[in-house]
């Protein structure tokens, strides 16, 4: 049996023939509304533009909720906290087919060839064909980045690796919603498994 390849160094990580983007969120109600979105926003033109180049594929999340009695009890309760109000029969209806908070922010949208999955969860692996997607483009690792680095960059990650695949998280290409939150989550991405660089780091090694 073939022993499996560990990554080892950041060119192994992004090595153009295993490699896909995932831009995570970037809709006018999640990314759109981040700290420093204009800065998040910038680096990822520049990921998604080197990608391209380079060939990697671009793997686009849609984030679309169900009518609210659709949503599940955990994520009812998120919204609740998100809405700040006290019971669910006060919540108003978010991130539904239709609103402009689902349309992609200006100046980033998927390109006629990128693959775009819609979902309504905190990971782009649960009720999606991502994996068979990765799978059929021989994808092992995904670079991540989008909005919000503490909920579904670091879903992502950590689920990426329960199915068996690297990642590779984006700093500057990723927000959250406060400092102490983005903080709080890339020290803990740099203290596990997943790289943490730049996104200029990155498109170096996909202009090589």
């Amino acid at each position: 049996m073939a022993r499996e390849i560990i990554p080892l160094t950041l060119a192994d990580f992004l090595a153009r023939d295993q490699v896909a983007l995932v831009m995570w969120d970037f809709q006018k109600g999640l990314a759109g509304k981040a700290l420093h979105a204009a800065d998040v926003i910038a680096a990822a033109q520049k990921l998604v533009a080197a990608a391209d180049a380079a060939g990697v594929p671009v793997i686009w999340s849609r984030h679309v909720l169900p009518p609210l009695d659709l949503i599940s009890g955990p994520f009812k309760l998120f919204l609740m906290k998100k809405q700040k109000v006290a019971d669910p029969a006060d919540l108003a209806p978010a991130m539904q087919e239709g609103m402009e908070e689902t349309e992609f922010v200006d100046g980033l949208a998927p390109a006629a060839h990128h693959i775009v999955l819609e979902k309504s969860q905190p990971s782009l692996f649960i009720d999606t064909p991502l994996e068979n997607r990765l799978r059929t483009l021989g994808v092992k690792t995904i670079v991540l980045a989008g909005v919000a680095t503490d909920i579904g960059i670091e879903f992502n990650a950590r689920h990426a690796a329960a199915r068996g695949i690297f990642s590779v998280i984006a700093e500057d290409a990723t927000g959250c919603y406060t400092d102490a939150a983005q903080a709080r989550s890339i020290a803990f991405l740099r203290s596990w498994i997943t790289p943490v660089v730049s996104t200029d780091e990155i498109v170096a090694h996909w202009t090589k």
